[in-house]
């Protein structure tokens, strides 16, 4: 596998996803960027991602502990086509960082529908650049890199639940929101009680370890409604996890606090 390597000719790739890539103000933004950039293209082409090629890009995602992450973006890489950019110049990690940063500030919803991928990590960039400007291009064999990934993952009650259970739970939320829209695949609102305890976006741990903080915090919610309450935070900005007094909205919102995820208690707005 070709190394990375510092200096002048450093490469890196960019990958336009299916929902950046359908978007042509998206894309033309891409562009606006990458010319202010004055990175050199070196290759870029349309491209359908198969499963394996999403694993080979984020290979912690290929092992064990993050089931509902590999589900949801094994179905978002591999719904449409995307654009592949490798590019070369100095300093390209954080030119590609800034254009990623960019498009996503104005473009992406949430983490399954955020438009660019950029490697970052010094172990994951040089497999990247082989994966796209060798492997894919002329079908040489790929030997995936070996991630276990260092943040935590599914644990509790979600860990329990059977694999084919939870991966299908994934599938029908993705399939709702593909098919009808954000909105449709949100869990029905909590109502009664004057207060509410709202989720709100900016989760440090793995997404499969927040959702499993949410689903122990919440034992009478099933996978898909906690997999829906999670993403509805990314997207609209909060999601409404519970309603009732002020003291059990508190309660639960200082137990997810405590435990790292953002949270805030509000009154209830009524109709």
């Amino acid at each position: 596998m070709t190394s990375h390597q510092e200096g002048p000719g450093e490469l890196s790739v960019l990958v336009v996803k299916p929902d950046g890539y359908r978007s042509p103000p998206a894309r033309a933004y891409v562009e606006v960027l990458l010319a202010a950039s004055r990175l050199s293209v070196e290759l870029r082409y349309e491209v359908c991602l198969e499963d394996e090629d999403v694993m080979d890009t984020w290979p912690k995602f290929a092992g064990p502990k993050y089931p509902i992450t590999a589900e949801l973006l094994r179905l978002y890489l591999t719904s449409g086509p995307c654009e592949v950019i490798v590019v070369r110049g100095p300093d390209v990690v954080g030119r590609c960082v800034e254009v990623r940063s960019k498009v996503r500030a104005r473009f992406g919803t949430s983490a399954f529908a955020n438009c660019v991928h950029t490697p970052t990590e010094p172990h994951e960039i040089a497999p990247n650049v082989e994966k796209y400007l060798v492997s894919l291009p002329t079908g040489r064999p790929f030997q995936r890199h070996r991630d276990e990934g260092t943040t935590e993952g599914i644990t509790g009650r979600l860990a329990a639940v059977p694999r084919p259970e939870l991966l299908g739970e994934a599938r029908d939320f993705w399939r709702t929101a593909q098919d009808e829209g954000w909105r449709a695949a949100w869990r029905p609102r909590p109502t009664g009680g004057a207060f509410e305890a709202c989720l709100l976006p900016g989760d440090p741990h793995s997404v499969d370890h927040g959702m499993s903080l949410i689903a122990d915090a919440l034992p009478g919610t099933t996978p898909r409604e906690v997999i829906s309450a999670y993403v509805e935070a990314e997207v609209e900005g909060r999601s409404c996890l519970l309603t009732g007094t002020e003291t059990q909205a508190r309660d639960l919102a200082g137990r997810l606090s405590a435990q790292g995820l953002y949270t805030e208690v509000r009154p209830r707005a009524v109709a």
